[in-house]
């Protein structure tokens, strides 16, 4: 059986099991190998833009005995992944690219989105909550001291909250990833007062949101410790 490293485990986690599940950038394809070994899914695929990756996940189908129970297919995004999902799996991409190939989707709205950007989570969710996507549920995990997010969304009502998700869950490392991005806005709101041509109303958004991040963090605190 396949073992997943904890960082593929938390999406395996959150995607669960259904009718249909594709791997969109699928690298070495140990997600559908994972999904294919426990019968998760009834129907498989694997997709990469690159040949390489592909041929790799392939190469893992064989070893572990489930080459059948996959489909393979090369494609920009999902353009020419055939049909539809009932489950996408997008991990390892920045969230920018996330962006696009679910926006090129003309079915993803239809679809649960298991997403694990590595960069740009703030595009991504943005751009969620403007399609009309909400937060099903969150999970964070340590891989080789390196801290990841991954996340379900799915069409609904009520706004796109990763973050209440997170706190609903009450997530072991949800202050490690509050004070990560605690940080991260106050540079970003230090660069902009310092400009040339200040965005108040920008600048504004951003202390706003910092403060609700550093309430959450305060009650978070509480019950961590």
């Amino acid at each position: 059986m396949i073992k997943l490293s904890p960082r593929l485990a938390s999406v395996a986690a959150l995607a669960g099991s259904g009718k249909s599940v594709v791997d969109m950038g699928t690298d070495h394809g140990y997600l559908p190998v994972y999904f294919a070994q426990n019968g998760l899914f009834d129907r498989i695929a694997a997709s990469d833009i690159n040949p390489g990756p592909l041929d790799s996940a392939r190469a893992s189908a064989r070893v572990y005995g489930v080459y059948d129970r996959i489909g393979f297919h090369l494609s920009d995004g999902l353009k020419s992944v055939p049909g539809e999902f009932e489950t996408v799996v997008i991990a390892g991409m920045g969230g920018e690219t996330m962006v696009d190939i679910i926006a090129a989707c003309p079915w993803a709205g239809s679809a649960r989105l298991i997403l694990q950007p590595q960069s740009k989570v703030d595009k991504l969710t943005e751009y969620l909550g403007s399609a009309g996507f909400v937060c099903e549920s969150a999970r964070l995990c340590l891989d080789a001291g390196k801290l990841y997010l991954a996340f379900a969304a799915r069409i609904g009502e009520g706004g796109f909250d990763l973050i209440g998700a997170l706190l609903d869950s009450r997530d072991g490392l949800l202050g490690v990833c509050l004070k990560k991005e605690t940080d991260r806005i106050k540079k970003a709101i230090a660069g902009m007062e310092r400009g040339e041509h200040p965005d108040a109303a920008g600048t504004g958004a951003l202390k706003a949101k910092l403060k609700r991040l550093e309430n959450i963090l305060k009650e978070t605190e509480k019950w961590q410790n």
